[in-house]
């Protein structure tokens, strides 16, 4: 229908002239039609043909969709790119990678930091911070935020996590870059607590979240603690909760999202860190 001769139809399907033609008569043979009458040497369609081709066409063009698909996910599908928020990445989905690699074998995993607010994710799973309940997100964790310390530099200043919030403010705080809104900062962690919050001073800024905490162990100040990236930090004595206050947005978190036409490994993983995350959630105090 498309390229009017056989000869043409045996070329793009690699095969041979002689086994088209066959393949044409078995056909015609099997409708009991006549599809093409031959002028010159094209072949020109029955009216039967061309009401059969408007039929059929659109269910060939979705059976070759469906096997190119299938063809991508055994071949391309393996590897699964993970666009992941830095401070995410590095307290919560790399320490975990080699047990993903490990119950996930067929994949191979590519891991890409950005705190970028719309990183380009395009055939990637997108781990981010933000707002949550956008389009084609699930939540992994609401955000929440206390005031932490190194445990040596909370000994030193007489904090514990019974520590009143007026011991703290005026102690050196340290924070992110203050120029992306998304992130909750010491003036609105001590609003949230009702405690006016002077100007701020001895305040340090640094680039992200993986040097905050490094300046915390090295007992530079306090700084905030988002809970599912410092959880096990907690557990295990490297960092110290100081005050009892946990400061909760139900509307910001982070969470994972993933393309309109995941393919077979992406599910897998999406999954996968959905149920890691969940069971992060149930981990006793």
């Amino acid at each position: 229908m498309r390229l009017s001769t056989v000869t043409a139809a045996a070329r793009e399907l690699t095969s041979t002239q002689p086994a088209v033609s066959q393949q044409l008569k078995s056909l015609e043979r099997n409708l009991s039609t006549v599809l093409f009458t031959r002028r010159g040497r094209n072949l020109q369609p029955t009216a039967a043909a061309l009401e059969y081709y408007a039929q059929v066409a659109p269910l060939l063009e979705k059976m070759a969709g469906y096997s190119e698909q299938l063809r991508a996910d055994q071949q391309g599908g393996r590897r699964v790119n993970i666009v992941a928020n830095c401070g995410l990445a590095h307290f919560w989905l790399l320490p975990m990678l080699e047990r993903i690699r490990r119950d996930l074998p067929q994949l191979v995993i590519n891991v890409t930091l950005s705190d970028g607010a719309d990183a380009d994710f395009d055939n990637a799973l997108l781990l981010g911070f933000g707002r949550l309940q956008q389009p084609l997100q699930r939540t992994l964790f609401v955000e929440q935020v206390c005031a932490i310390s190194s445990v040596e530099f909370a000994a030193i200043q007489g904090l514990n996590s019974h520590s009143a919030l007026r011991e703290i403010v005026d102690q050196p705080l340290i924070h992110m870059d203050e120029s992306d809104s998304r992130w909750l900062n010491w003036q609105q962690w001590f609003a949230a607590n009702k405690l006016a919050y002077p100007e701020p001073k001895n305040v340090t800024l640094l680039g992200n979240y993986h040097s905050v905490i490094s300046a915390v162990q090295q007992s530079k100040g306090l700084a905030l603690g988002w809970s599912c990236l410092i959880q096990d930090m907690l557990q295990d004595d490297q960092l110290i909760q100081v005050s009892e206050s946990i400061v909760t947005r139900e509307e910001y978190g982070y969470f994972i999202k993933s393309s309109s036409a995941p393919s077979s490994g992406e599910t897998l993983v999406y999954q996968y860190l959905v149920e890691a995350a969940a069971q992060k959630l149930t981990l006793p105090d």
